[in-house]
């Protein structure tokens, strides 16, 4: 009975079945997903706006959770009424990595926002984003390769390459079908091992970077809950994460060179 079961999970893991979410999860996961994806943009542009004004701050604090909580609300109403609805007519679900990095992003704002009240003037909002050079890019005296191979830096280059991969698998360019193999329970397996393998080396504390996390963990969640379409590819890159991860890289050039 156990050599059976041991022999299905084995085959499970290795075959070319796919593991696909149900329909209930996938529902679920596009409304949770918009949700946080939402509240994150909604706070940032709230907070920039509110900064910039020089509104006060318990005003601002307000007016930014509120936009936040209801653009997060909004994905979860029923029905067309739904503004997830909407977007997943337009983009599908974001991918599990964006939906992660949204999160850590909102959580990571909020604390600035309260750190920042002791040194903003009296009664008036920190501003948030006010244009300094990013941390992530400091150090421009460092040689370039050493900018360059930060577990961020690395990561932000093969989401870059891999999502024009994709892209050409989509038109059939490439000698093997590699969107597919997304599919397979053993390359979730194989990502998750790659996505470890800083910590593995280097250990938790040197290993760094907000990226090498997202996407471990984004892969661990893929596998127990095989979200957000039962593809790993998806659960780490969407279209809009990729045009981003673009967007990162340049600005790294700009501040590196």
């Amino acid at each position: 009975m156990n050599m059976a079961w041991m022999d299905a999970a084995v085959a499970g893991w290795m075959g070319d079945f796919p593991l696909l979410p149900s329909p209930a999860a996938m529902q679920w996961g596009l409304q949770a997903s918009w949700s946080v994806v939402l509240a994150w943009l909604g706070a940032m542009l709230a907070a920039r706006c509110m900064g910039r004004r020089g509104v006060p701050v318990v005003v601002a604090v307000i007016v930014t959770a509120g936009v936040a909580v209801a653009l997060a609300a909004s994905a979860w109403l029923p029905g067309q009424a739904a503004s997830s609805y909407w977007l997943g007519l337009a983009f599908q679900a974001p991918s599990m990595s964006a939906v992660l990095l949204c999160a850590v992003l909102l959580r990571a704002q909020w604390a600035r926002w309260w750190a920042g009240h002791a040194n903003a003037p009296q009664g008036a909002a920190p501003v948030a984003g006010s244009g300094a050079v990013p941390a992530e890019f400091a150090g421009r005296d460092a040689p370039r390769v050493v900018r360059w191979c930060t577990p961020d830096a690395v990561l932000a280059v093969l989401g870059v390459l891999l999502g024009w991969a994709l892209l050409l698998d989509t038109f059939a360019l490439l000698p093997v079908e590699l969107y597919a193999w997304g599919f397979r329970p053993m390359a979730a397996a194989v990502l998750l091992l790659l996505c470890l393998t800083p910590w593995l080396l280097l250990g938790w504390g040197r290993s760094g970077g907000l990226g090498t996390a997202v996407c471990a963990v984004a892969v661990m969640v893929f596998v127990l809950l095989r979200l957000p379409s039962g593809n790993v590819w998806d659960a780490l890159l969407d279209p809009w994460l990729w045009l981003a991860l673009h967007v990162h890289v340049a600005r790294r050039l700009r501040f590196c060179y």
